[in-house]
């Protein structure tokens, strides 16, 4: 019979329970890690995306206020005051004697009326020339709530000498080479009438702003369109506002609004004519964009009027505003009657 009372060998390991129970903390502390990882890659990854359009927003608006401050614009000259000190100085010498007028008659009594009729026929068909291929507008700053048109002098680069051929299929307009130039700054909607995103095909990280635009085929965003003057002119003389409307750069697809105020000297405006008004004082440049974590809520389509929205509206989509005022030198230096100012100070004004 075998010895009941014989010791027990106990052999070390773990039960099934403690195994499981083992396995069990393994997945939960996994999946805490991963989720971790996975809140910070997208925590990374928008805060990036939110750098990248803080430094988007800087690049446009210094691009813009570099247009500005190279506004040119035509200035009238008044020639009274030389006109005066001429006389003063030359007035006993201007008078011609009874010899020279009489030589200067009979001169000019060998022009037959034929010659004279030619003459004036030239001058005039110059003139017309000159009216048909002048803008109506002198060079100056145009712009309203929502865009501007900034006439800008630069010297062309070497490889902005030769012009660029556009193709006959192309609906767009050929600049040509010149160092006055128009620049136009919009934002186009959705449209298939607009500028097109030249870099959509090459990208495939699409941007928030733009993902609503490229799903229907259509391209929105910040328009930066720069045509000589002659151009413009030329393309609103023949109508071709069409290819005018899809000539430009889509700079920015991000950005969902841009507005303008003008400072005159003593209020803030919504609209500017140089024409009438010469140049503003100031410039104040607004510019909205979505953020990354904004766009997963609701993505708001191009030309959305972000004043219209509430500030609890855009905390809840992620709009994001930029802005910068530009201050134009000179532009206060020409006051509406600096004619008059010159004419009664005599030649002071000239610094004698």
């Amino acid at each position: 019979m075998p010895n009941n009372d014989s010791p027990r060998i106990r052999r070390g390991g773990f039960t099934l329970v403690e195994l499981m129970l083992a396995l069990s903390l393994v997945v939960v502390a996994t999946a805490l890690i991963g989720s971790l990882m996975q809140m910070y890659a997208r925590n990374f990854a928008s805060r990036g995306a939110d750098i990248r359009r803080q430094q988007l927003a800087r690049s446009i608006l210094t691009m813009m206020a570099d247009d500005i401050r190279s506004v040119v614009m035509e200035q009238e000259y008044d020639t009274s005051v030389l006109e005066q000190l001429v006389g003063a100085s030359g007035g006993g010498s201007a008078a011609t004697t009874g010899a020279e007028t009489s030589e200067l008659d009979s001169g000019t009594a060998g022009l037959d009326s034929s010659s004279t009729t030619t003459v004036t026929s030239a001058t005039s068909d110059s003139d017309t020339l000159g009216a048909t291929i002048s803008t109506a507008m002198p060079p100056g700053i145009y712009g309203d709530q929502y865009s501007l048109m900034i006439d800008v002098s630069r010297i062309p680069r070497p490889d902005e000498y030769t012009p660029q051929q556009a193709s006959i299929t192309d609906s767009i307009i050929a600049d040509v080479p010149g160092d006055m130039k128009t620049v136009t700054y919009y934002v186009q909607e959705a449209t298939a009438q607009g500028v097109d995103d030249a870099m959509a095909n090459f990208s495939q990280d699409v941007t928030s702003a733009s993902a609503a635009s490229l799903s229907q085929g259509f391209s929105s965003g910040l328009v930066r369109r720069q045509l000589d003057r002659g151009v413009i002119a030329y393309a609103e003389e023949m109508g071709d506002t069409q290819s005018l409307y899809r000539t430009g750069d889509l700079v920015a697809p991000e950005v969902l609004m841009l507005e303008f105020a003008y400072y005159d000297g003593t209020q803030w405006l919504t609209e500017w004519d140089s024409s009438t008004q010469s140049l503003p004082w100031l410039i104040q440049i607004t510019l909205a964009m979505q953020s990354e974590s904004g766009s997963q809520t609701a993505v708001l389509p191009a030309g959305t009027s972000v004043s219209t929205l509430t500030q609890t509206d855009r905390e809840t989509y992620g709009i994001n505003i930029y802005e910068l005022v530009v201050a134009i030198p000179g532009a206060q230096l020409n006051p509406a009657d600096t004619a008059s100012l010159d004419a009664a100070s005599g030649m002071s004004s000239m610094g004698l």
